[in-house]
């Protein structure tokens, strides 16, 4: 007799990737990691009854980003079809278009002090959505790359945003370098830089011909038109007089000008996401998309309380969801804000959501990617992963955790084999 976790009728896999999760052991923390410190006892009940072991996102000395991550967990190995975060967000943002050269780039709003020259590159995070919405409509009004060339531009998330040229007369590439001195490009991978420069880098083709160059130049031209709108904006004025860093650079990082070709997902599948590059992967697999994230003014715990029963109503046989509690607090290097973050995930969505399954649902927590505390940045350290549901022998792990899924007994490797084995028919 064989079985799978999805041979018992109506059953349903949820994923739940935590965000920047995983870690290393922290002194502060007595040598444990934050998923070790942290109060989890739902986590641990899932390892208890099920298998765990730890994954490879995508390879040795690639960190992943948060779409490579679910991509990846999603069945689609990144190094064989990941084409660079801009054309996933610039595409999940509606700025793809078929009928020119397009190219697409993770933006940053970043703050650069013209006295000391010091670059913050998140403008310490803290631009609310009608400042961000503003600045963006200064830029586009006032910003023009010359004829033939599209300009597309938003703000999501505080610093973040996507820029997008498109032209329906010259070719356009992705094969340029950063301005922002974060990442630096590897192939179609954005590989953070744990001691950045100060100051934004001018962006260089990374290939001969006229496409790559003339892109280059369009950014660089974008790069100086936008700080000269920045620099006279009515919104920057107003957080200069506040004490507050004015968001007068752009960063422009992970350009590319191919999407990824996914063949369609073999199942009916929900994504839960808070980045346009998630919107762009689901389009790309034929998963339906919805936008999760909690509003500025919103406790977690209430998000997480209204997020449950939208997971649960939710009919697709696989329901993804990308949860960002942890991720922050790892960039920012606050340890207890992270221990924090993975307690309140613990007992406001994974308690309540594994208390509401039925006998015939499986469920599988992991991370899309490590954010070392240490470090700031992502890294690509394995990460957990446990599954728990029918068909799934458990195994001797007794907690959610980097340590004890190392010995774990669940036969993945990488984080792209999760959904074959998930639906494959196995032993009883």
């Amino acid at each position: 007799m064989t079985a799978s976790v999805s041979s018992t009728a109506d059953g349903k896999v949820y994923v739940l990737a935590l965000c920047g999760g995983a870690d290393r052991p922290i002194g502060a923390l007595g040598g444990r990691t934050p998923l070790e410190a942290a109060d989890t006892p739902h986590l641990d009940a899932l390892a208890v009854r099920g298998a765990s072991t730890l994954v490879e996102v995508i390879g040795p000395g690639i960190p992943p980003e948060s779409d490579s991550g679910a991509m990846a967990l999603l069945g689609y190995d990144p190094l064989l079809h990941y084409t660079g975060r801009g054309p996933l967000e610039g595409f999940g943002a509606g700025y793809w278009h078929d009928g020119g050269s397009s190219v697409a780039f993770r933006i940053n709003f970043g703050s650069l002090d013209p006295a000391s020259g010091r670059l913050d590159r998140r403008t310490s995070r803290d631009l609310t959505d009608p400042e961000l919405e503003a600045l963006v409509a200064e830029i586009t009004a006032a910003v023009d790359l010359g004829p033939g060339i599209r300009l597309s531009l938003t703000g999501w998330g505080r610093h973040r945003g996507i820029l997008a040229l498109t032209s329906t007369t010259v070719e356009l590439s992705g094969a340029v370098s950063n301005t922002d001195p974060g990442f630096v490009k590897d192939g179609a991978f954005g590989v953070p830089v744990a001691e950045p420069a100060d100051t934004p880098l001018p962006c260089r083709p990374l290939q001969d011909g006229p496409a790559a160059r003339r892109t280059a130049d369009l950014v660089d031209a974008f790069v100086t038109a936008s700080a000269r709108v920045l620099a006279s904006s009515p919104v920057n004025h107003a957080r200069t007089r506040a004490g507050r860093k004015p968001a007068n650079v752009i960063l422009v990082r992970d350009g590319g000008h191919t999407l990824p070709v996914l063949a369609p997902a073999g199942r009916s599948t929900s994504m839960y996401g808070q980045v346009p590059a998630e919107q762009g992967l689901a389009a790309l697999m034929g998963a339906r998309f919805t936008r999760s994230r909690p509003r500025a003014d919103q406790p977690v715990e209430a998000y997480y309380s209204a997020l449950v029963p939208a997971l649960l109503a939710d009919p697709a046989e696989v329901v993804f969801v990308h949860v960002k509690g942890p991720d922050e607090p790892g960039h920012d290097r606050q340890v207890r804000a992270k221990v924090r973050a993975i307690a309140a995930l613990d007992a406001h969505l994974v308690g309540p959501l594994t208390a509401a399954l039925t006998p015939s649902d499986t469920v599988v927590v992991t991370c899309d990617h490590s954010t070392p505390c240490e470090l700031g940045i992502h890294a690509p350290d394995p990460v957990p992963l446990t599954v728990a549901g029918p068909g799934v022998a458990a195994d001797d792990c007794t907690a959610f955790g980097e340590r004890a899924s190392a010995r774990g007994a669940l036969p993945l490797r990488r984080a792209c084999e999760l959904m074959d084995w998930l639906f494959e028919e196995r032993p009883c």
